[in-house]
């Protein structure tokens, strides 16, 4: 699998799009309790049945507590996998809001087109 579905228009978002609108930079978020349970869940899935995985140390990647919010440091490789798993959550309303939320800062618009960042 190298595409995610677009949670709002179901609109196919290529890996390497996602990869391309991160400018070579690592993702970073800080998520409060909600995001980060499910950003937990989908970390802790480990290898999935697409053989990939989104919590790759050697690659930077690390989810960590501090001051009771999740910190949050992805990868540019990893970064599509966890947006992915987010995205196919059905059983989280949140994990799909919360990855139509990554995409819209990449620059990507409800329609699942590169727009570019807002500045």
């Amino acid at each position: 699998m190298n595409s995610i579905t677009h949670p709002s228009s179901c609109v196919a978002i290529s890996y390497d799009a996602v990869r391309s609108a991160m400018n070579g930079l690592p993702f970073v978020m800080d998520c409060g309790r909600t995001d980060a349970d499910s950003v937990q869940r989908a970390v802790n899935q480990g290898i999935d049945s697409c053989l990939e995985a989104c919590f790759c140390p050697d690659r930077g990647d690390s989810f960590d507590w501090v001051g009771g919010k999740l910190c949050c440091f992805v990868s540019v490789e990893s970064l599509p996998v966890l947006v992915r798993r987010l995205a196919e959550d059905f059983e989280d309303d949140n994990a799909a809001s919360l990855a139509d939320s990554i995409l819209t800062v990449l620059g990507f618009n409800e329609y699942g087109q590169f727009v570019g960042r807002e500045d």
